[in-house]
């Protein structure tokens, strides 16, 4: 009985550094052991700790410069080789080799991928996109010549550049789309009146002084174009009427001077294009052009045949979203 005890200790001591009883079969030398590099987008790759002063690692295709910890087969997710099946919980797959000098071990997480954020939208710079606002605009106006027929007389009025000043309080339904109320002040004098062909000028003791005031009250709506940036294209229309008002200083047949006026309210439209900038939070810098027409433009017991008036102003404007 003692012979055959004596040679099972001895076959039990012969294979036991050999890995029989699932022991590690790749060991880890205490003198090189195995390290893992970190690199700040998440690559891992696991080398020996002689290899880590051979060459300067700067990480140029990582996002700069590992960090090394100790590599932890088990922890890291790599059996080590000889363990038993019945320890393994998930199912079975292609077993995982040891990770060479140069391997690269895929990130855990996405938490530790260095990913750069999207462009913020400018929506939170723009500022109130719905609600009340106010705009006004002044620039110069260009009022074109009017002509037409008077008690059998054929005349044309021209007018030198004048000045026009508006304000407008509006309510944005959307981003795209305002409605609002405009009136403006519109000064235009006036340059030389020809009847039948005999012109007289500014100036003038048959002319003397002339202006033309007019004052268009609007019922507006305005399409805008949303954009990601600070700028905005916009187009849009009124319709409402118009208040004229001439005033010409001249002179009877005998020389004596006396002043003419006229003053009539008339139908009118409007068409107007620009672009606005967003200079910050709900506060716009807008530029603009706007064609202001009166079709019928007849004065005060005026009951002649005057062409459709046209004013043609450019302006620039200031306007707030409450």
């Amino acid at each position: 009985m003692y012979k055959y005890v004596k040679y099972i200790t001895v076959i039990l001591t012969t294979l036991a550094p050999i890995g029989v009883f699932g022991e590690p079969a790749v060991t880890t030398s205490t003198n090189d052991p195995m390290v893992m590099k970190i690199y700040p987008d998440g690559t891992k790759v696991v080398v020996r700790w002689s290899e880590i002063g051979k060459a300067v690692d700067n990480g140029e295709k990582h996002g700069g410069a590992p960090r090394i910890i100790a590599y932890d087969p088990g922890k890291d997710g790599i059996v080590p080789i000889g363990q038993p099946a019945a320890t393994v919980s998930t199912p079975p797959s292609t077993p995982t080799p040891m990770p060479s000098g140069t391997s690269v071990v895929t990130p855990e997480s996405s938490k530790t991928v260095n990913t750069t954020p999207s462009p913020m939208s400018d929506t939170d710079d723009y500022g109130p996109i719905e609600g009340f606002g106010l705009r006004t605009d002044v620039g110069i106006a260009f009022q074109q010549s009017l002509s037409g027929r008077e008690s059998g007389d054929y005349f044309t009025t021209t007018f030198q550049p004048g000045i026009r000043f508006d304000i407008e309080p509006f309510y944005n339904v959307s981003d795209w789309f305002s409605i609002g109320i405009e009136t403006a002040f519109i000064h235009n004098t006036v340059h030389s009146v020809s009847t039948n062909g005999d012109s007289v000028y500014r100036g003038n003791p048959d002319l003397g002084n002339g202006d033309l005031y007019q004052v268009p009250i609007l019922l507006n709506t305005r399409f805008q174009f949303p954009t990601k940036g600070p700028i905005r294209w916009f187009f849009g229309g009124g319709v409402g009427g118009n208040w004229n008002f001439a005033n010409v200083s001249t002179q009877h047949d005998n020389g004596e001077p006396y002043n003419a006026t006229s003053c009539q309210w008339n139908y009118a439209f409007e068409l107007s294009t620009g672009v606005c900038y967003t200079i910050c939070s709900g506060f716009d810098l807008n530029a603009s052009f706007k064609t202001l027409c009166t079709p019928n433009p007849l004065g005060e017991d005026q009951n002649g045949q005057i062409k459709a008036s046209y004013n043609y102003a450019a302006e620039v404007g200031l306007a707030w979203r409450f």
